[in-house]
């Protein structure tokens, strides 16, 4: 690109990119990346609203803007009806997507219409519910004895539409941090703007998101970053979480019971276009280098020779709070969401359902009859036939814990999920 050009920005005083010359007091940096073996991010602090123009105003010929809409890509999706990874226990989803456009590179009026068009879709939150319980299997050639994790069900619900009305976006946020905010300024660690101190601000106004897309474009780096965050605001998970439990146990489940919220295409992370890049975000390179753990010599190039830009957010609410600190929702509350979905969860449950459950499966689930029979009993609606079966597998159950001597008196208790 050459050497980066100076901007004007308010106050008369021109920008000059000197984001490489980092304090020695500068802390770690906590920016999760795919091609990281295991790092914890951090959201940015507060953000405020954005007042950059839009790309249409930006004051660049109109070749140079994209008039079509920015799509993301899809590629990286993962379909919850087959694929489950684990990690610490919690269920795994598609955080981040990454995008990579050669005119992204050096287009500043391409780069922001593609972040603005890209906050204009809602991430994708999801409740995510788990039960498991370990089963001690017995291999008879040699009489050992193995633990085994057994998944009574894994449920997957899709909360994106709550977070539209319909024909109506005015709810999201676009935000760009301030200049007091520690994040990343085209830099490798988190840095506040020079000349600010936590929330005191000293010099210019804090540069604008088309100022920021002008920065990115302008630095002579080849690795770049510009991530867009779009985070999820306003929802209750830990009422959400009570009344699924609650309703779990109440089929008198005794396993383990598993409920997270991760949120699917959360961040957008645009690359610059090279082989580097390309190489750091193909699926089998990355496990190559792990595997031979060659990670140990590139990972360090990497981390260090990346500019990262992390000044972008896209607030999605579930729910907002005006100044009397009243709760307005995009489209229901969260007992309004449950209300309406409890009887379809408990029987996807009961029913050991694994899977996505989108909008038009609760709809169906809720519309049977009557709940499925709880695991392990039998519903032929006879009343004697059912408990003169259910009361001869409570013997095969008692047997069972006498025969191999553990868990007695869960197994005697009944329920179903339990450890065996």
């Amino acid at each position: 690109m050459g050497k980066p050009t100076n901007l004007d920005v308010p106050g008369g005083k021109a920008y000059r990119d000197d984001t490489e010359a980092l304090s020695l007091h500068t802390t770690p940096d906590d920016y999760d990346y795919d091609d990281v073996p295991d790092t914890q991010g951090l959201l940015p602090p507060s953000y405020h609203e954005s007042q950059g123009e839009s790309s249409s105003a930006s004051g660049f010929a109109p070749d140079s803007v994209a008039h079509d809409q920015h799509v993301l890509p899809t590629n990286g999706r993962i379909n919850h009806n087959k694929d489950v990874t684990m990690k610490n226990g919690d269920p795994q989803v598609c955080e981040e997507v990454v995008v990579m456009d050669p005119q992204y590179d050096h287009d500043p009026a391409y780069l922001e219409k593609g972040i603005r068009d890209f906050a204009q879709s809602p991430p994708n939150p999801l409740i995510y519910i788990m039960g498991t319980h370990q089963e001690t299997i017995r291999h008879r050639q040699n009489d050992k004895r193995e633990r085994k994790t057994i998944t009574d069900f894994r449920i997957a619900i899709p909360l994106r539409q709550y977070l539209l009305t319909p024909g109506d976006t005015s709810r999201m946020r676009l935000l760009v941090a301030q200049n007091g905010e520690k994040t990343h300024r085209g830099t490798v660690f988190k840095t506040r703007a020079p000349g600010a101190k936590q929330d005191i601000e000293v010099g210019t106004p804090a540069p604008t998101l088309k100022e920021w897309c002008h920065r990115y474009c302008a630095s002579s780096r080849m690795l770049r970053i510009f991530r867009l965050q779009r985070p999820v605001t306003g929802l209750d998970t830990a009422l959400l979480r009570d009344r699924i439990e609650g309703m779990i146990r109440a089929t008198n489940y005794r396993g383990y019971i598993s409920v997270t919220f991760p949120i699917e295409e959360k961040n957008i992370d645009i690359y610059t276009t090279n082989r580097v890049n390309e190489l750091r975000n193909t699926t089998w390179v990355r496990w190559v280098f792990y595997l031979t753990f060659l990670w140990i010599f590139s990972w360090p190039a990497l981390y260090f020779g990346t500019k990262r830009y992390a000044i972008v957010r896209a607030e999605w609410p579930f729910s907002t709070t005006d100044a009397a600190g009243n709760k307005q929702y995009t489209s229901m509350s969260e007992e309004q969401w449950w209300n309406k979905w409890q009887v379809a969860i408990r029987r996807l449950v009961l029913g050991q359902y694994e899977g996505e459950a989108s909008y038009d499966v609760l709809a169906g689930v809720a519309a049977r009859p009557e709940d499925p029979p709880i695991p392990g009993t039998m519903n032929t609606g006879l009343e004697g036939l059912d408990q003169a079966a259910n009361m001869l597998n409570q013997g095969f159950r008692f047997a069972r814990a006498l025969q191999t001597g553990e868990s007695l008196g869960r197994g005697l208790q009944g329920g179903w999920g339990y450890d065996t």
